[in-house]
């Protein structure tokens, strides 16, 4: 009787310190973009990693791409009073009622590719890779006369900054000739590959003038990789953006020209220790904004670049 009851007590003990861990335990909820996406994928992943080195839970939320339902999602997150909430892709302007209810509850947030306004400790910039992929692409074409397809997709904040670093490379270039196109999400994939296979009829082989693909991420680019196989096309450049294992290894297969890798499983990780700081800095702490360095993968360094990445 004596060692049931002390084993009992032994128990409630366990249990009680237990609670009191779970009780301190810190949470993280991320509000993503597409939960499914390949950089989606990895900026998580970094974020988690680091958040879980650290003691905190994470918690995910998938809008589909609506900003109303990131909105509702970082209310929720208010509501359950997690300690941070890290918001990717969305633009800031799109995220108020959200923003407003973690501020009213005393939660920072951080954005992945949103602008710093009151209420966000930190965030990343796409504009690098944006310009690293323009630049990459104007090489290729040179002065020749010249017809693009811009793939861009305005809910996204990393897509914006992308084609206003796209926007800035071709302006005042009377060589060229930008149709622009606006993904729709989710069917990424598919309406890239509509898209393309439109702009290639109107734009047939055998023309003057050189022919190019630029999207503001990989998956609409993968449609329309499709697209010019499904046309027998060999004569279009094609660059993308996020450097995802499907958009390297087509790089690798010859399908697609470039795609920039952006480090988002270290822009996750870096954002994460970026809202440790501020929770430890209080009012001293100054907003910033994160830019680690890409990598242009093209047929001449994707060999060492999938040695240097295996993961990609």
């Amino acid at each position: 009787m004596k060692k049931t009851l002390v084993g009992m007590l032994s128990a409630a003990a366990m249990l009680s310190i237990a609670g009191i861990s779970m009780a301190e335990a810190k949470t993280l909820g991320i509000v993503a973009l597409l939960a499914n996406d390949a950089l989606n994928i990895d900026v998580i992943g970094g974020a988690t990693k680091a958040a879980n080195a650290a003691g905190w839970d994470v918690k995910v939320i998938d809008t589909q791409a609506s900003a109303d339902q990131a909105n509702a999602a970082m209310s929720s997150f208010a509501v359950q009073k997690v300690d941070a909430i890290f918001v990717l892709a969305f633009a800031s302007s799109s995220i108020g009622s959200g923003l407003e209810a973690a501020k009213a509850a005393g939660i920072p947030v951080a954005t992945w590719g949103g602008e710093i306004v009151d209420g966000i400790v930190v965030t990343t910039s796409g504009q690098t890779v944006g310009k690293d992929s323009i630049d990459y692409l104007l090489s290729q074409v040179g002065d020749a006369p010249a017809e693009i397809l811009a793939l861009t997709f305005h809910p996204g904040k990393l897509c914006i900054d992308r084609g206003m670093a796209f926007d800035e490379g071709v302006k005042g270039k009377d060589n060229i000739t930008v149709t622009y196109h606006e993904v729709v999400v989710p069917g990424q994939v598919e309406n890239g590959n509509a898209a393309a296979a439109n702009w290639l009829t109107a734009n047939p082989a055998g023309g003057e003038k050189k022919l190019a693909i630029w999207s503001c991420w990989d998956e609409p680019t993968q449609g329309a990789v499709a697209a010019l196989r499904q046309n027998a096309r060999t004569d279009v450049t094609t660059v993308s953006i996020n450097g995802s294992p499907q958009g390297v290894q087509l790089v690798k297969d010859g399908d697609m020209t470039a795609t920039v890798w952006q480090p988002a499983f270290a822009e996750g990780e870096a954002v994460f220790q970026a809202i440790l700081d501020s929770i430890a800095a209080g009012d001293a702490w100054e907003a910033k904004t994160i830019e680690i360095p890409g990598v242009v993968v093209t047929k001449d360094n994707v060999d060492q670049f999938m040695a240097d990445h295996p993961a990609q």
